[in-house]
């Protein structure tokens, strides 16, 4: 009868133990994790900090935490960190005994290896009582991320004639006459309108003088980038690496032009990260501001478009009601799509076509109204 007991003993006490931390292992246990930055580019190192906390007088056994990414991020090796990767996400694994009264605070080192949107997302915990026959189990739903811009190509490298295109464009910021402000008068020269003859001045001298007036910093640049790798494409992009490589190209052209006080503005024919429902299309601005906004827009871009190129400057052909410059970065030109851009040239657009291949820029041209 001794050792009956002592059965009948152990087995009560067993499933006590295992009712007690079933109903409070995950009592007063915290979980949370940040990135110590909101946005990065890629190929940057970043830090995530994962912090685990038990406010009780009770231990925690075990705790298995689970957790996935989108696969970009790469995690460095890390003791207690169980990482199973596939195509597209990564599944996270660790493994925590908490004593009462414990916080555990753990930094992952991790670099961007992709651009994109990377969101914390959900956390599922395990835990349960001392011997693991019972167990619960509880999810959450973290806020906050990391954005990864694209890195943005230097434009110094840029094979001709888009280098040459963009240096005009320079240029012609500091030679444009601004018609509000006057900063003397000047000698009439063929051509000059009348209007701008002053009278005073010419009779003063007894030659024609008309206004001298300022330069401006009046110019603007519209950049789209067509996300279709080859013309009459479904809705999947098959090549990625041209497509890539213009997105990087856009960021590295709108930063270089924004930086010497030229307004710069963006569309694109593809989709953002989960659906977003969000106009494809940033007006021209300047300023440090509209920067972050072209990042920003191209590290959500996905690699499916939302309407064919044609359709989307079709659309664009009303929008864009005053004169610009135009570059286009696009892996075709058909016979319907120059058609179209002859449109634009007839409304007094400069545009610049520039066709892309893998890491490279295989032809470009340059037509002015």
């Amino acid at each position: 009868m001794g050792a009956y007991w002592i059965l009948l003993i152990a087995a009560v006490i067993i499933f006590l133990q295992g009712m007690l931390f079933k109903r409070t292992a995950l009592k007063k246990l915290t979980y949370s994790r940040s990135f110590k930055a909101s946005s990065c580019y890629e190929g940057d190192s970043i830090e995530l900090i994962e912090t685990i906390e038990n406010r009780k007088a009770l231990p925690v056994p075990w705790l298995r935490v689970e957790s996935q990414f989108r696969t970009g991020l790469a995690f460095e090796s890390q003791l207690n960190l169980n990482i199973s990767e596939g195509q597209y996400n990564q599944n996270h694994k660790s493994f925590f005994s908490l004593l009462p009264w414990t916080k555990i605070v753990r930094r992952h080192r991790i670099t961007a290896k992709q651009r994109g949107v990377y969101r914390l997302g959900t956390v599922s915990m395990t835990t349960g009582d001392l011997l693991g026959i019972q167990s619960v189990v509880q999810s959450m739903t973290l806020p906050g991320g990391i954005t990864v811009y694209p890195r943005p190509l230097d434009v110094s490298e840029m094979e001709l004639p888009v280098r040459t295109w963009i240096g005009e464009l320079l240029v012609r910021r500091w030679i444009m006459e601004d018609p509000f402000h006057i900063s003397g008068v000047r000698e009439y020269r063929s051509g000059d309108p009348m209007k701008d003859i002053q009278w005073k001045a010419t009779a003063r001298t007894g030659s024609l003088q008309v206004y001298r007036r300022d330069t401006t910093a009046d110019c603007r640049l519209m950049i789209y980038l067509n996300i279709e790798d080859h013309e009459g494409m479904w809705t999947k992009v098959t090549r990625p690496e041209p497509i890539e490589y213009g997105i990087r190209l856009a960021a590295g052209i709108s930063a270089h032009l924004l930086s010497q006080g030229i307004e710069v503005g963006f569309g694109t024919n593809g989709a953002v990260v989960d659906g977003e429902e969000q106009d494809m299309l940033l007006p021209a601005a300047g300023g440090e501001a509209q920067q972050d906004l072209i990042l920003e827009l191209l590290a959500k871009l996905e690699l499916t478009r939302k309407l064919s190129f044609h359709d989307y400057l079709l659309s664009m052909l009303d929008r864009q009601e005053e004169s610009v410059d135009m570059i286009l970065l696009t892996t075709y030109v058909s016979p319907r799509l120059e058609a179209l851009l002859e449109r634009f040239r007839m409304k007094g657009h400069s545009v610049e076509v520039t066709l892309l291949e893998d890491g490279m820029i295989v032809a470009g041209k340059e037509v002015s109204a």
